[in-house]
């Protein structure tokens, strides 16, 4: 039999997945009722209290687990001794199976983004803010000479053009695997004319 704590782990999940079906749907989060949720994870309204005390609290711990997705997405994805473009066309391959493979979250982050509470959109800026620290991080092994508040911009740049792609790629129908790739290419030109240009930089401001 699972233990009381395996239970309201269960309930937990079934919460938030239920969030993801509905968004799955067409739904915004915003519109989205507690008790549609609530009904849609095969518990009563009163269940729901016992683990979050709103939509915007349920919201935030969906915030947190995409964070944390965010940081083991980012491990491992980035090789500093292959050539600047390999490392692009490697960085974006794992970052556009991941959106497809959780389209649904990603969705979820797209909508609170710009149009949840403010709690949610600070939330989600937060966890924004890391990626842009850890892609800054990672310019340093390929862009040493490069001042810090230059890899920063270049970094913020890239995180643009991301949430650019992202909206694109959510568009496209999994079944037109030649747009995908269109889409895909294009991006990755994108990113390697920020670190062409931060790579300019670096150099006329050394010279």
């Amino acid at each position: 039999m699972p233990s009381r704590a395996e239970k309201k782990a269960r309930t937990r999940n079934a919460l938030m997945d239920a969030v993801l079906s509905i968004v799955g749907y067409g739904a915004n989060f915003a519109s989205i009722s507690l008790r549609e949720v609530a009904k849609h994870a095969g518990v009563v309204p009163t269940s729901f209290y016992r683990h979050f005390g709103d939509m915007e609290e349920l919201g935030l711990a969906m915030v947190d687990e995409l964070g944390l997705n965010l940081r083991r997405l980012m491990r491992g994805s980035f090789d500093s001794e292959r050539p600047l473009d390999e490392i692009i066309g490697r960085s974006l391959d794992v970052y556009h199976q991941y959106v497809l493979e959780n389209a649904n979250v990603v969705q979820f982050m797209n909508q609170s983004r710009t149009g949840g509470t403010q709690a949610l959109q600070d939330a989600i800026r937060n966890e924004l803010g890391f990626v842009r620290s850890r892609i800054a991080s990672d310019l340093s092994l390929v862009l040493p000479d490069l001042k810090a508040a230059d890899r920063d911009v270049a970094a913020g740049l890239i995180v643009s053009t991301l949430l650019e792609d992202t909206t694109t790629l959510l568009a496209i129908p999994p079944d037109k695997p030649a747009l995908l790739q269109e889409h895909k290419e294009r991006t990755k030109r994108e990113i390697e004319l920020i670190m062409a240009g931060a790579q300019y930089w670096q150099h006329s401001d050394t010279v």
